[in-house]
């Protein structure tokens, strides 16, 4: 103990003169001018830090001290037991280094910034008299945070970007392999020693959705499969399966006996079965978000492990229109080790075949060593059907499609149907298709050949099963005994095939002690779109087609994610406390109620993953489906957010008892029809009442924000959980665009709120002589190109007739747009940029085989939509303006938000489009830009990373559209301009300066892939964006000056704005049942600006009997939780943000301090596989671009 106080007193004194020589620099730092040089903006970001962290030490240390024995024998247990597929990046520290993520008040700035003055402001703004001040606040990023961006990976083997720059994509007819060659092979390569070796793999591709819906398919025709399979396979056990769609296969197992079941295990566990990638569905790689591609895999990993004790080993993607390295990166965290590709660009295809480099290892472009390299075999052939999968020639290949014989209803297309194999035919037809097996084998560099025997929806009546299998046994039998050909022939799964790949590369590689896999197989970087399977026919439609379904899917994203947070927090406050509520067991029943409705929506949202479900390529009747699933699951997760809500502001929780069925809140927007934009919720109060709203932040970051509620009076007055009045602005609500609602109003205020909490906010309503004009002001209406509109006499409206440009502005940033409505130039952080937006159209190719769902096929360049002088209206006040324009086919709002948070640092968009009575029409929103960007531009893959994308002019217009899931942006030395997206879709940059996305498609016709119809289910659909203006800090060559030009990242503000996009606070409006609520709930701590929180996710427990009834998913007292480290990057400031980087260094225990037991084990990403036991209060240190996945009980 008095070492303990010594060593207190030595650090103390430390900490005391390290403190007073950091505040010596900072007083000889010069002096601040809102933008600093790079170097001296790093070091007051520093000092900051260190200073801040100085602090947190002096009071922390003896806390720290006291734990560090402990924590450093727990640390020495549990290290050993790290599971070598979690890689060296999930790395921890000593507790002793914790850096505590200290976060200061909105009017103390971080790094020292003052709100600079406003731009050029119009006349028009001077409204009201309210005032609202405020500092603006900046993150404070540590030095170290900025090494990431600054250091160039080494470069891999094979860079797709530099593929594209090289090839011509001329298309020439190769042959009977048409976008080949010939292949030649010489037969003396093989011998007894080194003998030919080929698994066929029999498949089934079943896509939950197409053509039929999900049900319909299962009915007609998957669950006929796995019948047959459950009795087919035991009949020889060379037999072998593999299964990728665990959606269809739950729901046939729930349908089965114990001994079927037991069956199913049997032939698992020999091998003849493998269950590949493990996912709810197969999804789409372009569309999907990261997060919902986590909630599909995770909801289909951990059905596997709760039902068959299975974890997949090999993934398998043949039918997604192109392939995203994201997956390839999820895959490799969550424990597999290989994976198979289909669907790339026939030019592509061809360049790697000729290189021998179609089995690669698939690596992050960001990954400095090889952690995350992922073994990846891509089929050379035009398709995964049988003509394309045993050799290079269809013709012969269809011959051994045993489905097609004659009279079997299906045909060869080149009429030349397949033979049952007979004593007379048998070597013949063994020796030809071996042929085809060794021309195959030549563009690879093992002598293992894969060869998938299958297609959409086979295997469904018992002849097939027995026309393939005893054919092709009678075939095996045949080439394995003529020693001669030198050929060993099998049945197989992926793990049998790469298992055979592996020990071979071994072999080729000189043994174990060798280089192994990295001497055979080059390494990677890049994706795989934009997909093209034949002549300039490329599947960049599909990022745009039904829009309004694509913005459903992340609306369910956000909803999700945020149930499932607070879902959490009810259920593990209830096992901290050491109750579940009631004694008669309400609450159990209220969380197995609700736990049911958070794994119906989790399948929900992951089966429309699916890659004919998000994509928008399904008929009409399945996108109905869809649609009411989402819907309905939105809806689920309003209940479940309320619900637990409700709990967590009780007063008394340990007596609390609680009904699904009664509506406690009401959130402020409501979804009633799959096919309907929702309706706002008006909180309806008399004069002289009152409510209290909650509101919910789901981000684990404070937020201060606007925030906009509809109400039924313009007469209130805001009141803070504090009882502080908050200052705030009444707006119109507008029914159309001449007339404004008499009992619908706005109300804007500002709010913080702490990171993971429930906030009140009380609205009260009061005479109209007693409203407060200091803190409540009124929008101004100005109408151009229209008459003033009819508003209620609170308002005041005028109409413009000068046809003169305006401004919108806050003090951060300033608009002007032209008498038309639309912008012209923008204006932030001392930096303008001309910036006009226009509305842009295609048409189609006017050829046999056209545009559709799947294909963007333009007749040409787009064309400009016509402006002239459109009805234009303009609300102007102190808090926020908005500019709302009607032009044919859409109605264009630009709003600007006066808030210290990130709404305040960019201008927001708003489309709301409707193209039904348009013909073939493909409608896009461009920005025209003084940006010089050449010919190169970034998007995002799935919201996890940002790629660059070049303009090439050899390429169509289609082939430079590109998926952007959620941010695109162009840059040039000085500037960058920034388009977030709420929803996925396709876009591009087709000149320097230009910036496009395509809003919405109507296409009259079917594009001849197979679903047979044009998309003509346009609806009103809404889209949102914003979009930010960033200077960069320096333009002076710096040593990495190349990298910034071969590899981008983006800014800490771009990353929090989508975040505020994808993942919105959410307000709860009470309901007459509210009773005895407290003000707020929070969880307690923050984590660093640079840290988000994926996920935080109850897992389930296997069905159990209760009380007489079968509770299909009862919640278990454990949850998992995600963390992803975002790379930045750090020559862009961050205003709005009231966090700091720590080098991502993280302790649970500041995050969850009553909430979770002291236990925490590291897991693999979808928790198939346990890591590093350690304690919450160990010390993380999270790298760049990395997801980790911690497992927490909650008791």
């Amino acid at each position: 103990m008095m070492r303990l106080r010594a060593s207190s007193v030595v650090f103390g004194g430390a900490v005391s003169l390290a403190t007073l020589v950091l505040l010596y620099q900072v007083l000889s730092l010069p002096p601040d001018n809102h933008q600093q040089p790079p170097g001296d903006y790093k070091d007051l970001a520093s000092l900051e830090a260190r200073l801040r962290r100085l602090e947190t030490d002096i009071q922390t240390n003896q806390h720290t001290i006291s734990e560090i024995k402990s924590l450093v024998r727990q640390l020495a247990r549990s290290s050993s037991r790290a599971n070598s597929l979690l890689g060296p990046q999930y790395g921890i520290v000593a507790a002793n280094r914790f850096i505590r993520n200290g976060l200061t008040g909105v009017n103390d700035a971080v790094a020292a910034v003052a709100a600079p003055g406003s731009p050029n402001k119009s006349a028009t703004m001077a409204v009201a008299p309210m005032a609202v001040r405020y500092n603006l606040t900046q993150a404070a990023v540590m030095p170290d945070d900025c090494i990431f961006a600054q250091t160039a990976a080494p470069p891999a083997d094979v860079q797709l970007d530099k593929v594209y720059a090289m090839l011509k994509f001329d298309n020439p007819d190769g042959g009977a392999w048409k976008q080949g060659w010939e292949i030649e092979y010489d037969a003396a390569q093989w011998s007894s020693s080194k003998k030919l070796r080929v698994f066929v793999v029999p498949h089934s591709h079943n896509d939950p959705g197409w053509v039929k819906t999900f049900d319909q398919y299962y009915t007609d025709q998957t669950h006929h499969i796995l019948d047959n399979m459950v009795q087919k396979l035991p009949m020889d056990p060379r037999r072998k399966f593999i299964w990728a769609e665990i959606s269809f296969f739950s729901l046939w197992w729930d349908q089965q006996s114990e001994n079927v079941r037991e069956a199913v295990r049997r032939l698992v566990d020999r091998g003849q079965l493998e269950m590949v990638t493990g996912g709810w569905v197969m999804n789409d790689e372009a569309n999907t978000h990261y997060f919902a591609m986590l909630v599909q895999m995770m909801e289909g990993h951990e059905w596997l492990k709760l039902n068959l004790g299975v974890k997949p080993n090999n993934g398998w993607a043949i039918d997604p229109f192109g392939m995203t390295s994201t997956m390839a990166y999820l895959l490799k965290r969550m424990g597999l080790e290989n994976m198979v590709v289909q669907r790339v660009h026939y030019a592509v295809k061809k360049y790697l075949a000729r290189e021998k480099c179609l089995e690669f290892r698939w690596r992050q472009v960001w990954d400095s060593g090889s952690s995350t390299e992922m073994l990846c075999h891509m089929m050379p052939f035009y398709s995964y059907d049988v003509p394309h999968t045993c050799g290079p020639d269809p013709k012969i290949c269809c011959q051994f499609d045993f489905r097609r014989l004659p009279g079997s209803g299906v045909t060869c297309p080149w009429h030349l149907p397949p033979q049952t194999i007979s004593d007379h035919n048998l070597a013949a037809r063994s020796l030809l298709l071996l042929d085809q097996y060794r021309k195959k084998s030549q563009l690879f560099r093992t002598n293992v050949v894969l060869v998938p025997l299958g297609d959409d929806f086979r295997f469904v009546r018992p002849e097939e099963w027995d026309d393939q299998f005893n054919n092709y046994q009678r075939l095996f039998d045949y080439l394995n005994t003529n020693d001669d050909l030198h050929v060993e022939a099998q049945f197989g799964t992926l793990a049998d095939y790469f298992r055979a790949v592996h020990e071979e590369s071994e072999s080729l590689s000189g043994g174990a002690g060798s280089g192994g896999e990295d001497d055979i197989f080059p390494s990677l970087t890049g994706d795989f779109f934009t997909y093209a399977d034949r002549d300039d026919h490329y599947w960049s439609g599909y990022y745009t087609t039904r829009p309004f379904h694509k913005t459903l899917t992340r609306v369910l994203e956000g909803y999700l994610r945020g149930a499932e947070v607070l879902y959490t927090a009810m259920v593990a406050t209830q096992s901290t406390m050491g109750t579940t509520g009631s004694s008669d067991g309400t609450m159990v029943e209220v969380a197995e109620a609700l736990m049911a409705m958070l794994v119906s929506s989790r399948r929900s949202l992951a089966l429309f993953q699916h890659h004919d479900g998000i994509t928008g390529t399904a008929k009409d009747h399945v996108v109905v489906d869809y649609a009411n699933k989402l819907v309905r699951s939105i809806t689920d997760c309003q209940l479940v957010i309320q619900q637990a809500a409700h709990y967590l502001l009780a007063i008394d929780q340990h007596n609390y008892r609680g009904k699904t069925d009664t509506l406690y809140y009401q959130l402020g927007e409501k979804y009633t029809q799959h096919n309907q934009l929702p309706s706002k919720m008006v909180l309806v109060l008399q004069p002289g009442t009152s409510a209290q709203l909650v509101i919910y932040n789901p981000d684990a970051h404070r937020r201060p924000q606007l925030l906009t509620v509809r109400v039924s009076s313009p007469y209130v007055e805001v009141i803070d959980r504090k009882d502080q009045t908050v200052p705030c602005q009444v707006d119109p609500v507008f029914v159309q665009s001449s007339e404004a609602s008499n009992d619908m109003f706005d109300v804007t205020f500002l709010v913080d709120l702490p990171s993971l909490s429930l906030t009140t906010y009380t609205i009260k309503i009061v005479d109209p002589e007693k409203v407060n004009q200091q803190f409540v002001s009124y929008g101004k209406v100005v109408s151009r190109g229209m008459v003033a509109p009819s508003v209620p006499a609170v308002f005041t409206a005028i109409e413009e007739t000068n046809g003169q440009s305006f401004t919108l502005h806050n003090d951060h940033l300033q608009a002007r747009f032209g008498s038309n409505g639309l912008m012209q130039s923008l204006t932030a952080q001392g930096r303008t940029l001309d910036l006009n937006l226009e509305f842009v159209k295609y048409g189609v190719k006017n050829h046999r085989e056209t545009a559709g769902a799947y294909l963007f096929l333009p007749d040409k360049e787009a064309t400009p939509l016509p402006v002239g002088q459109p009805a234009v209206l303009t609300v102007l006040g102190p808090l926020l303006s908005t500019v709302t324009t009607h032009l044919k086919n859409i109605i264009h709002t630009v709003t600007v938000k006066s808030s210290p948070g990130v709404d305040g640092m960019g201008v927001e968009i708003n489309n709301l489009v409707n193209i039904k009575l348009e013909r073939n029409y493909e409608f896009a929103m461009r920005l025209n830009t003084d940006i010089k960007n050449g010919d190169v531009f970034y998007t995002d893959l799935n919201g996890f990373q940002v790629n660059k994308r070049t303009r090439y002019d050899k390429l169509p217009i289609q082939a430079n559209y590109y998926p952007i899931p959620s941010l695109a942006y162009i840059q040039d030395d000085d500037t960058r301009l920034s388009l977030l997206s709420a929803q996925p879709l396709g876009g591009s940059s087709l000149a320097s300066g230009q910036l496009e996305v395509m809003l919405d498609r109507r296409l009259m016709q079917d594009d001849n892939r197979g679903l047979g119809q044009g998309i003509l289910d346009n609806v009103l659909t809404s889209s949102t964006f914003r979009v930010l203006l960033e200077p960069r800090i320096t333009v002076k060559e710096r040593e990495d000056g190349k990298l910034l030009k071969n590899s981008s990242l983006p800014s800490l503000l771009s990353l929090s704005a989508l975040n505020t996009l994808l993942y919105p606070e959410y307000t709860l409006l009470p309901t007459t049942k509210v009773e005895g609520a407290r003000s707020w709930w929070e969880v307690g701590g923050a984590l660093p600006c640079d840290v988000h929180l994926v996920h935080l996710r109850t897992m389930v427990d296997p069905p159990r009997a209760r009380v007489g009834q079968l509770v299909a998913h009862p919640p278990a007292h454990l949850s998992s939780l995600t963390l992803h480290r975002l790379g930045f990057d750090c020559y862009f400031q961050s205003p709005g943000l009231t966090c700091s980087t720590t080098a991502g260094k993280v302790r649970l225990s500041q995050v969850f301090p009553t909430m979770f037991g002291e236990q925490v084990q590291q897991m693999s990403l979808s928790m198939l596989y346990e890591g590093v036991d350690m304690t919450k209060s160990y010390t993380l240190s999270l790298q760049p671009m990395e997801l980790y996945t911690f497992r927490l009980s909650h008791t």
